[in-house]
């Protein structure tokens, strides 16, 4: 044998115990004689690992549930959120990006945090001085601290009136407590001082135009969007036909119009962002799939499974209109096949007291019921707990109609109150927790749906 193959060989296996030490150690490049470190497993089914501690940053690699990664440290992200550093095996090379710290499980403690980046070149505010939303969005809480309940979300460029300084309970940062405008309310709330500038980023409040009128959804299923920007978290998905009025147009990040829109879901009146090119001032038809009804055009049916996932499209990639439990009674309007060449119905029916349309896998519903509303799951009881009255109750982030959903909970669920608020929209909010697949989950339900 050669010495340059003994050679080769020799650097062959030296990787290879390289990558065995990183299987098998918790310890962070070129700290091997540091204590052990804090690892992680990641809790989502898929989790986006990013190059810096921004939800805007690029994406690194997926994670799939149940990968463990190796925490080198802790920062607080351009969105207010705690994230982490971490360094993991992926593909058989060693990597590191940033994860949200929410989104995984932690076994040991953090050994140290990291700037992130997150410092401010303002000088302090004065109370009573105007300063600027500068990340895309920005969080505001209800008190100087990132483990505060969120008040609300702010976009780039909306203008505040500082109204105080204070140093942050847990993070050692400079906090202001602001005073804004949001959907026609005046609110108050926290926000960190590095989050603002004195003079306007551009966003919400430079470039906006104010447009008036009715428009219609195009397209089988139109994002809306929080701000302007096909990178900006989905607010909601539209069917076709929706309608919609105009309150606002700018251009995006991408360079396309996009218009400020306000419309109505689940009865709720909300407002968020679509690009102009997906709305129309006729209205379309409602199904555009090229689906026949096959003889099921107003079929009454039920849902079988304990929960379905209604789409806003005839397929799995669809967004999520509202979810069912079993027994709910539905319409069928028409069926077609799905992009997953599966059968789908397009089925009418009543959610939280409104009238919905949307797709759901034929195998999910029994044809034959009564049509119109939801069935009843019935009430449960139990001390210092109250009953969700609607037949399936969106939990959400926080005390907004905007906020993200964290869970859903069939009529009857048991829940314990923990306070109850005012929410963005300027309704009673219950702050509730309730155990769900054995997890303790915390949450904002409207206070009219409890009793």
């Amino acid at each position: 044998m050669s010495t340059k193959s003994i050679r080769k060989q020799g650097r062959s296996f030296l990787t290879i115990l390289l990558m065995l030490a990183l299987f098998l150690t918790p310890l962070g490049p070129g700290l091997c004689s540091q204590a052990a470190r804090a690892t992680g497993t990641v809790k989502n089914r898929i989790l986006n690992v990013r190059s810096s501690a921004s939800t805007s940053s690029s994406i690194v690699c997926k994670l799939t549930q149940g990968t463990k990664v190796t925490i080198l440290s802790d920062t607080t992200g351009d969105d207010g959120l705690k994230w982490y550093n971490v360094y993991f095996a992926y593909n058989g090379d060693a990597k590191e990006g940033y994860v949200r710290a929410d989104l995984v499980n932690v076994s040991g403690a953090v050994l140290g945090s990291s700037s992130g980046g997150n410092t401010s070149s303002n000088t302090p505010a004065g109370s009573g001085s105007t300063r600027y939303v500068k990340p895309p969005v920005a969080i505001i809480r209800t008190y100087a601290s990132t483990n505060a309940d969120i008040r609300s979300r702010l976009e780039k460029g909306s203008s505040v009136t500082v109204l105080s300084s204070k140093t942050g309970s847990d993070d050692g940062r400079t906090w202001y407590k602001i005073s804004f405008t949001k959907n026609g309310s005046a609110m108050d709330g926290y926000i960190r001082g590095d989050l603002l500038v004195d003079t306007n980023p551009g966003g919400t409040g430079s470039t906006s135009t104010d447009v008036s009128g009715t428009r219609y959804i195009n397209t089988d299923s139109a994002r809306i969007r929080t701000y302007a920007s096909p990178n900006a978290d989905i607010r909601s998905g539209l069917p076709r036909g929706t309608q919609v009025t105009l309150i606002s147009s700018k251009t995006g990040d991408d360079g396309a119009v996009w218009y400020k829109i306000s419309y109505t879901e689940n009865g709720s009146r909300l407002t968020g962002y679509v690009r102009s090119d997906l709305l129309s001032s006729d209205k379309p038809g409602s199904d555009s799939s090229g689906g026949s009804s096959g003889g099921a055009a107003n079929t009454p049916a039920t849902v079988k499974p304990a929960v379905a996932n209604i789409r806003t499209y005839a397929s799995t990639s669809g967004d999520i209109r509202s979810k069912l439990p079993a027994g709910t009674s539905v319409t069928i309007l028409s069926e077609t096949t799905g992009s997953d060449g599966r059968k789908w119905y397009q089925i009418s029916y009543t959610h939280n007291g409104a009238a919905l349309k949307g797709y759901i896998r034929s195998d999910l519903v029994t044809l034959g019921g009564t049509t119109g509303g939801s069935s009843s799951l019935g009430n449960s009881s139990g001390s210092n707990s109250n009953n969700n009255s609607s037949a399936v109750a969106e939990v959400r982030t926080y005390a907004s109609p905007y906020a993200d959903i964290r869970a859903t909970l069939a009529n009857g669920s048991k829940v314990t109150i923990l306070k109850e608020v005012t929410g963005e929209d300027g309704q009673k909010w219950t702050k509730i927790s309730f155990t769900q697949d054995n997890k303790k989950i915390e949450g904002y339900i409207p206070s009219s749906i409890i009793k």
